[in-house]
């Protein structure tokens, strides 16, 4: 008997509305300078000071649930996003407060949270996928990525791929509720749709 195979979803780092999201660019800190990683798939055992990212160009565009940040090793998400994974009893992700300091309103916003998915699983099946992979066997390139679903624990609904901690993974679970519930600024590709 086979068994029905899951649907997963990468989230990527794109903006959904390049013309009404914002699309941040500044400066991140930590305090004291811990030189941390949101992006490894480990867990973060000792808290980081304050964490504080300051805009160098001025703010233009809507501020969505899912910033894109380039200079802050992880995602950004607004405490209403981190309240949904909550609720949704996902519990393999970690959550660091951070302010957004924008100079030119003379603003701080502090509803938001960079977090860290501490879980990455080594799942591509490689015979089924298409890619190019550097010497060490990381993934550079994704034509078709196909996952080994028998790697995948049954309650394991988030996490990054061990041979490309940048590709995160979602399952449909997830994704219905990040749909239900008017989550913005996330651009979510089904892994059999995903290519980098």
């Amino acid at each position: 008997m086979n068994r029905e195979a899951n649907v997963y979803w990468i989230l990527s780092n794109e903006l959904v509305d390049e013309d009404k999201d914002a699309d941040l660019t500044g400066v991140f800190v930590t305090d004291p300078d811990d030189d941390l990683r949101f992006d490894d798939g480990k867990l973060i055992k000792v808290q980081p000071g304050k964490c504080t990212y300051t805009l160098t160009e001025k703010l233009s565009g809507n501020l969505t649930d899912n910033l894109s940040i380039d200079e802050i090793p992880g995602f950004v998400w607004s405490s209403r996003l981190c309240d949904l994974m909550i609720s949704l009893n996902v519990c393999n992700l970690q959550f660091f407060d951070l302010t957004i300091i924008d100079p030119d309103k003379r603003k701080s916003y502090i509803d938001y949270k960079i977090v860290n998915i501490v879980r990455a699983i080594d799942c591509i099946d490689f015979e089924k996928s298409e890619m190019t992979c550097y010497d060490d066997g990381d993934v550079e390139f994704i034509d078709k990525l196909v996952l080994s679903e028998d790697k995948i624990q049954a309650n394991m609904e988030i996490f990054r791929l061990a041979r490309n901690l940048e590709t995160t993974v979602f399952s449909d679970r997830l994704k219905m509720a990040i749909d239900k519930n008017d989550i913005t600024g996330c651009v979510l590709y089904r892994v059999d749709k995903y290519s980098i």
